[in-house]
């Protein structure tokens, strides 16, 4: 599973994918996901095939704040071990309006979790949302949407 297809594999399909690698600062997604009627906040994603340990996670969250984000989830092949699960839990959690909970500000997901248990993002997204979100960055030329 490539890293794109791991993203749009949890989300549904409805990510804005990074296809220019080198100016990413370490993003390869970007989920948009609806706070309220007219009302949004994103999700960035990173994806990482070995090697991941709990400097990846921390250096995550710094990518977070500086995109603005709420929220952050890397996709691993590696298992996370438990001083990555800590540095994730330390982030803190962001209670989503919509939904009336609370979410883990920076989630760690594992390929065998998006393929034995289809562990899938659970956020409220629309195809609505996405689509603005592009609009806003037709001018972007490294982003790419899966549908």
């Amino acid at each position: 599973m490539s890293g794109s297809g791991a993203i749009l594999t949890y989300t549904n399909n409805r990510a804005v994918i990074n296809t220019k690698k080198g100016a990413d600062k370490g993003i390869d997604g970007v989920v948009y996901f609806a706070t309220g009627a007219d009302t949004t906040e994103r999700m960035v994603i990173q994806v990482k095939s070995g090697g991941v340990n709990r400097s990846v996670i921390a250096t995550l969250h710094g990518d977070m704040e500086r995109e603005n984000a709420k929220m952050a989830t890397l996709i691993t092949l590696d298992e996370p071990t438990k001083p990555m699960k800590e540095e994730a839990i330390n982030a803190g959690l962001y209670y989503h309006p919509l939904m009336g909970k609370n979410y883990d500000k920076i989630q760690i997901v594992t390929v065998r979790e998006l393929i034995e248990q289809e562990k899938r993002l659970e956020l409220p997204l629309s195809h609505e949302v996405l689509k603005t979100a592009t609009k806003q960055n037709d001018s972007n030329s490294q982003l790419k949407i899966g549908f």
